[in-house]
């Protein structure tokens, strides 16, 4: 069967398109030739789209915060090429203890406070604070719609994919799991879209995703539409992985806020996984700190290569 495999980044300050989508690549690859053989054999006949918006949110970022991008390709290297020397065994709670810079405070002070600032209504400001373009991805604003801009990087590799016959994945890391689950609402409801009501998505796979967030949630399309229409039709299998101590997927069940997709029939499974991300970043005095956030942590972790792994085995 032909696999098409949607990647899809997350938010803040992104390196040039080749080299994000490199890193990607060489980190998917890694995780899945340490653990599955076979599947790694295979993965050479997957087509691969990136959906790449990380010049949008550049420019959103230098006007915001007033102060020009650094390409950090090198650094995301590093870590990168870190992450490749642990075996499947190594990414555990013990190993994860010993990083340096490892604070949980963010995260912890995110499960508590967020229900009550949602309350007070404070929650968008904290958001705004701590990642502004993911504040700007649902405001319309004198920039413009940045959502409407990102969501567009989706629209032609979703279109492609599902033209093709055979199975498609998304696998989706931070701000883009709200861009894909956005984009797969409007290809499940909106009338230009009427030809792929019907096609799925077999796989999306959301890391470090913060869908979980009451706040976000409240911002998602569907927002004002009733029981089953308030949710994409087109997802067969969604699994989400989530790192300790990762502030932006603090609520790290999704599950919970999404099992009425299964109640109506919308979904076959959905199924939530912890795991301790093993990434550190090293600054320019060779300081290191862990960032359990980071997208190559994710993607070369076990549970995400067995996750893959499934997907590209299966008939």
């Amino acid at each position: 069967m032909n696999k098409t495999l949607i990647l899809i980044h997350g938010r803040s300050w992104k390196p040039e398109e080749s080299s994000l989508r490199s890193l990607w690549l060489d980190a998917i690859r890694s995780g899945l030739k340490r653990d599955n053989t076979e599947a790694y054999n295979r993965f050479s006949n997957v087509k691969v789209e990136f959906v790449y918006y990380g010049d949008i949110n550049n420019r959103f970022l230098e006007e915001a915060l007033k102060k020009p991008r650094v390409d950090d390709s090198d650094s995301r290297r590093i870590t990168l090429e870190q992450l490749k020397g642990y075996t499947a065994g190594q990414f555990t709670k013990r190993k994860y203890n010993t990083l340096p810079g490892k604070e949980s405070f963010k995260e912890g002070a995110a499960d508590v406070l967020s229900p009550i600032l949602h309350f007070f209504n404070l929650s968008e400001a904290l958001i705004a604070e701590v990642a502004p373009d993911m504040k700007e991805y649902w405001t319309l604003s004198g920039r413009g719609n940045l959502g409407t801009e990102v969501r567009r990087q989706m629209i032609k590799p979703l279109k492609r994919a599902l033209d093709r016959e055979g199975s498609t994945a998304i696998v989706a890391h931070s701000l883009g799991t709200m861009i894909a689950y956005d984009t797969l609402w409007k290809f499940s409801h909106y009338g230009e879209w009427y030809d792929y009501w019907d096609k799925k998505v077999d796989l999306f796979l959301t890391l470090g995703s913060p869908l979980g967030d009451v706040t976000v949630q409240e911002h998602l399309k569907g927002l004002e539409a009733e029981k089953a229409m308030k949710y994409p039709w087109n997802i067969r299998k969604w699994v989400n992985i989530a790192a300790e101590d990762d502030y932006i997927s603090h609520d790290s069940k999704i599950s919970d806020d999404y099992r009425k997709m299964k109640r109506y029939g919308l979904l076959e499974s959905i199924r939530d996984y912890k795991i301790y991300n093993l990434s550190v970043r090293y600054d320019e005095d060779g300081k290191g700190k862990s960032n359990p956030h980071h997208s190559g942590g994710y993607l070369i972790h076990p549970t995400t290569a067995r996750v893959v792994a499934d997907w590209i085995l299966a008939p």
